[in-house]
Formats: structure tokens, C-alpha cells, sequence
């Protein structure tokens, strides 16, 4: 799943009696927090029309001071300065880049661009358009009541910058070089330009984006953003424009090496093949819908098969942590997913540094004296390759064809509370029938290379409880069923029956041809990720994901306190469903994220049924 939220974070609630809001973090100048409290009108003037044209990544919001105001009160803002989170944040070579832009900013405007400078500067229907990600080069413009943009500090500083006008607009610029941390923009100039056109406060890095924008404001013409190539297709691909909307040039942004550093995901070979792409969100009480859309480089892109999952999805379990269906996969990655979550999940060795280091490779084995089997008169026996043991279920896939695949899983915690365990179960739909005689051969002779010399012991009982399901008998928990056109394999028998009895229950109704179907229960798998992660990185029973440190001086473990501490900020975030599927040549993603109000509590809910594509 392709993630556009790593540079707009909506992750935060608001305890307000109008419910749910939100806010997303954004790198322009400070870190702009955005944050949602209702859903506001549609704007009645697209403020990217009076954008000169070139932007990289244009935001809108149709009311950015309520967003602002409610990020600044909500408790997630507060839980989240406290973390281990932003400590590491705070720490990071992104950070430095964008204090100094900021102490630069400061030099020139004569004040610290601040939350409190922010405030006075957030307007109703607001918009900020990024020319250049690597100099932080962005034109704001914002609407607010003339007689309140007189009032900000900017305008009563006015005195201190030269006047310049455009049209006939006056409008204010100075520029000076602002002090830097010692990073890559030591000595940089910064410019900043500013001006009040009639009910419009409008802030720029750059005196010909400024002049550019009251120009349009007096006379449009072709020159604005909204008539850029990019922007105009991408913007007629979405729907109305919903609490907070971002457009990207893909096709300027990926290249760029800044762009390459500091994207979160790394997912750069996966944006590669998009050109543009825009998200809006949409504020509801008790949650909120993210719509993305995806503009391909090439028209092929638009061709892969797509299929009704929602069926498929729903035989995930209701206590399940994740799920995933997706359409057509591929024989590798089926394979790959029974091979990791069920036939080779084991712990892994431990390494011992107390003996000696192995011999030199091509060192002839001695054998050992208590070794009275092994014959020294004929060579030892052919070690079929890695991998070999899964011929026979490769075969059985390609035979089959499955053209969709479930991945469930949940975590679980062991009978004495201590150790963290995974259960998972794959369903595979296949218009071809399936043999349990073939699935018992194929996943027997993939179990033989860990658990037996030869297939003694790799034998099926039929499993109590489930009428088609059957059991590997052992200690090792692998069970499969065949019902119509599934077939389900499992570690765990309660999954495989909870699926079944989903799958015998389920009606049949014609739903939307989509891609990929997820859903991901934060509140449910929270507790036992922070546990695991706490075993793992060796930290101590008694550590909160929150501590502000150990005294060490160095940074808290990645798992159990950085990201543990992210989570626990927004720990009022339930659940996340996601789709995605290709629509008049474009991809469409949508995400819901489903808050806890103050009517539902604490309960974790059990994982929605899947949001439709594009809704």
C-alpha cells in the first residue's frame, strides 16, 4: 500500500462535542500542524488558481485556523512531544534542515516563525504551495477579514521591509542570511514577502512568487497552477475537495534527492511509476475517509486484474489483527506467504561466540568417533537445494491457479503472559476444484525438510469439530479445509474454524472489482507489539513507551520505545480498512481510520467490513 500521509500525518484526535478531528504534521516551513475539527463548506474560490504556476506539492484546507486550533488543544499533541517518538525525531538530520530554515526565515522576517506566529497567520480557506523541497521555497496564502491580517505581527513590522508592488498591489520584501546549525545551508539567504489583498493575507520565500499571486488576483490568466498539466488532471480525477487536500508532482518530486532522503516509507521504486497524485480527506464523526488517486507513467499500469474480494475478506477472523486480500497473486508470492507464516516459522538459532571460528571452506570433515552409521566406502548422499522441498506444493499452485489470496493474522500472549506468539491463516480462492489429497501431499512433503528424515510422521487426521478440515498430527499445529472454492491453511484450529463457519454462512452479493482489501486492529494488537518489542530489544518489563529516556544519552530502542511511544500518543485510533483498485485508468486508494469516541469507550471493536474504492 502506497502511504501519501508520510508528508501529511492526520493522526490526532479532538475530545470536543463535535466530535472527531484530526491532524496532520506537515514539513513546509515549521511543521505546520493540521489538525480537523468539522467538516467546513467547499471553498468558493480555488486558491490554486491565484498559485503561479511550477509547484511540486500544493495543501489546501477550507478552514486551517479551526484544524491548527484544535491540534494545539488535543491531548495527542501533547502525548506526542512527550515521546520517545519526537525525541528521535527531534534528534534527526530532517530536524537540523528544518531549524535552520527556520532560524533563516527568522533573520529575514525579523520574528520566529512560531506556533504563536502561525496562529495569527491562519486563516479560514488557507493554501500553501512547496517550488522547491530542498530550500523550502513556498508561497501561503490565506482568508481571513482585512482588519485581522493588519493586525498580525507581520503587517505591524511592515515598516522594517522594502516596498515593492505588483499591479497595482503593494506588497512588502526583505532579505538576509539567517544563522544555521552548521548543516549543508550554511550561509544561504532568505527572503521573505508579504502582503494584504483585501480579505487575503499572502506569505512567500520568494519575491516573484508573491508578485506572481496578486497579479492573478487582479487579472487571471493561463500562468496559475490550476492550469499546470499535472494539476488539472489530477484534480478532475477526485471528488469535491474534502477537509484537507494535497496535490504532488510525482514525476519533479521523486527524482529529487531530497525527496529521496527524508520520504519515510523509502518506497521510492514504488512511486517511480506514478507521474501525480492527490489525497483528500474527509472528516466524519467517529472516523475519517483518506481518498487517493495514483496518475500511472504508462496507461499498461491500469491493466492488472482485479476481482470482487469483499466476500474473500470477510472470512477474516473477527478477533484477527490483520488482514489482506488481494486479487491475482502471483505463484512466488503465494508461496511465500505459506512458506514464512506457516511451514517455516520457527525460532531462529542462536549464535554462540565462545568457540572457535568454523574451518577454512573446502576443509575435509573428519567425521566423529560416535558416528557408527554414515558409510566412509561410498560418498555421502546428494542434499536436495533449498527450496526443493516446495516443488510439489509450487506445482499443486500452478495447477490451481488461485486468483485471490486472504493473508489473517493476530498476535497472542502465551499461557504465562510472558512471550508474544503469531497465529496467521491463508485462504486461497481457485475456480478450479481443489483435491485435499493433492493440498495433504503438497504441504506434507513441504513440512518433511524440518520436522522428519524422510515423510515418517507427515501423516492427516480428519479435525475434530470441522467437517472438511484436517489436522497435521504432532506437536506441530497445521491444519487445512476445503470448502467450494477456498482453501484454508492454518497454524491455528480455532482460525481455520472461525473462518469456515464464516465461509458457510456467507452470501453471495456482487461487490466492486478492486485490487487489494486490508484492515490492520491497532487497539487490539497495541498491548502485545509493545510486550514483543520489549523482549526483543531487551528493555526492561517496567519501560513505558512514553519515558522521556534512560540517562544513557543514546536513542531509545526503534521498536519497543520509539515506535511503541507513536503509538501509544494515538492510541484513540481503533482501526484502519484500506482498498485499492484501478478506475478510468487511474489507481484509487481508500482509507478509513476509526476513532474511539467518548460513546464507544475503550472496547476494541472487531475489523469492519471493507471500505469501498474510491466511496
Amino acid at each position: 500500500m502506497i502511504s501519501l500521509t508520510s508528508i501529511a500525518r492526520w493522526l490526532a484526535q479532538s475530545r470536543t462535542k463535535r466530535g472527531i478531528a484530526v491532524a496532520a504534521a506537515v514539513a513546509a516551513i515549521a511543521l505546520a500542524c493540521w489538525a480537523t475539527l468539522a467538516t467546513s463548506a467547499a471553498p468558493s474560490t480555488p486558491l490554486a488558481q491565484w498559485m503561479p504556476s511550477g509547484a511540486m506539492l500544493y495543501i489546501e484546507s477550507p478552514d486551517f485556523a479551526s484544524l491548527l486550533h484544535d491540534w494545539n488543544s488535543s491531548p495527542e499533541k501533547q502525548l506526542w512531544l512527550k515521546s520517545d517518538n519526537y525525541d528521535v525525531f527531534s534528534r534527526s538530520r530532517l530536524f537540523g534542515r528544518l531549524a535552520d530554515a527556520q532560524s533563516q526565515f527568522a533573520g529575514a522576517a525579523g520574528q520566529n516563525p512560531d506556533m504563536q506566529f502561525l496562529t495569527q497567520i491562519a486563516g479560514k480557506q488557507s493554501a500553501v504551495a512547496l517550488y522547491d523541497i530542498g530550500k523550502l521555497e513556498f508561497l501561503y496564502i490565506a482568508h481571513m477579514p482585512n482588519a485581522q491580517a493588519m493586525q498580525t505581527r507581520l503587517m505591524q513590522s511592515r515598516g522594517d521591509f522594502e516596498t515593492r508592488k505588483a499591479g497595482d498591489a503593494v506588497f512588502y520584501v526583505r532579505t538576509a542570511s539567517g544563522p544555521s546549525q552548521g548543516s549543508d545551508s550554511d550561509g544561504q539567504t532568505r527572503t521573505v514577502a508579504f502582503a494584504v489583498s483585501g480579505d487575503y493575507l499572502l506569505l512567500a520565500t520568494r519575491e516573484d512568487l508573491l508578485a506572481g499571486a496578486l497579479e492573478l488576483m487582479q487579472s487571471p490568466s493561463p500562468q496559475g497552477l490550476n492550469k499546470d498539466a499535472w494539476f488539472a488532471e489530477v484534480t478532475q480525477t477526485s471528488q469535491k475537495p474534502g477537509d484537507l487536500r494535497m496535490a504532488l508532482d510525482l514525476s519533479r518530486l521523486v527524482p529529487s534527492p531530497y525527496f529521496r532522503s527524508y520520504w519515510v516509507q523509502q518506497n521510492i521504486t514504488d512511486l517511480g511509476h506514478y507521474r501525480a497524485a492527490i489525497s483528500d480527506l474527509y472528516i466524519m464523526r467517529g472516523q475519517f475517509r483518506e481518498d487517493r488517486v495514483l496518475l500511472p507513467e504508462s496507461p499498461e499500469s491500469a491493466t492488472a486484474q482485479q476481482s470482487d474480494l469483499q466476500q474473500l475478506a470477510s472470512l477474516a477472523p473477527a478477533d484477527a489483527g490483520f488482514y489482506r486480500a488481494e486479487s491475482a497473486p502471483t505463484i512466488d508470492r503465494v508461496l511465500n506467504a505459506i512458506d514464512t507464516r506457516l511451514l517455516s516459522r520457527k525460532p531462529a538459532g542462536y549464535a554462540t561466540y565462545s568457540n572457535a571460528p568454523p574451518e577454512a571452506e573446502g576443509a575435509t570433515e573428519a567425521g566423529s568417533e560416535s558416528d557408527l552409521e554414515t558409510r566412509i566406502d561410498a560418498p555421502p548422499p546428494a542434499v536436495p537445494p533449498k527450496g526443493a522441498e516446495l516443488e510439489p506444493l509450487r506445482a499443486l499452485l500452478e495447477s490451481q491457479q488461485p486468483d485471490a489470496m486472504l493473508v489473517a493474522e493476530k498476535s497472542v500472549n502465551s499461557a504465562a503472559g510472558v512471550f508474544v506468539g503469531y497465529r496467521s491463516a491463508i485462504v486461497l480462492q481457485s475456480r478450479n476444484p481443489w483435491s485435499a489429497t493433492d493440498v495433504e501431499r503438497a504441504l506434507g512433503r513441504a513440512l518433511a525438510r524440518n520436522l522428519t528424515a524422510g515423510s515418517l510422521g507427515i501423516e492427516w487426521s480428519q479435525a475434530g469439530g470441522a467437517t472438511g478440515a484436517y489436522a497435521l498430527d504432532g506437536l506441530t499445529p497445521l491444519s487445512f479445509a476445503i470448502y467450494g472454492p477456498y482453501c484454508i491453511v492454518s497454524d491455528d484450529p480455532a482460525m481455520l474454524r472461525a473462518m469456515l463457519k464464516k465461509a458457510g454462512s456467507a452470501k453471495e452479493a456482487e461487490g466492486q472489482q478492486v485490487l487489494v482489501l486490508s484492515g490492520f486492529n491497532h487497539a487490539a494488537e497495541s498491548a502485545n507489539f509493545v510486550r514483543a518489542t520489549h523482549l526483543v530489544d531487551g528493555t526492561t518489563a517496567n519501560a513505558t513507551p512514553d519515558s522521556d529516556g534512560d540517562g544513557s544519552g543514546q536513542a531509545p530502542q526503534f521498536f519497543s520505545r520509539n515506535v511503541a511511544s507513536l503509538s501509544a500518543a494515538f492510541a484513540a485510533m481503533q482501526r484502519e480498512d484500506a482498498a485499492s483498485c484501478w478506475k478510468d485508468g487511474a489507481l484509487h486508494q481508500t482509507v478509513r481510520y476509526v476513532w474511539r469516541t467518548a460513546a464507544s469507550g475503550a472496547a476494541a471493536g472487531d475489523l469492519a467490513l471493507p471500505v469501498a474504492c474510491g466511496s
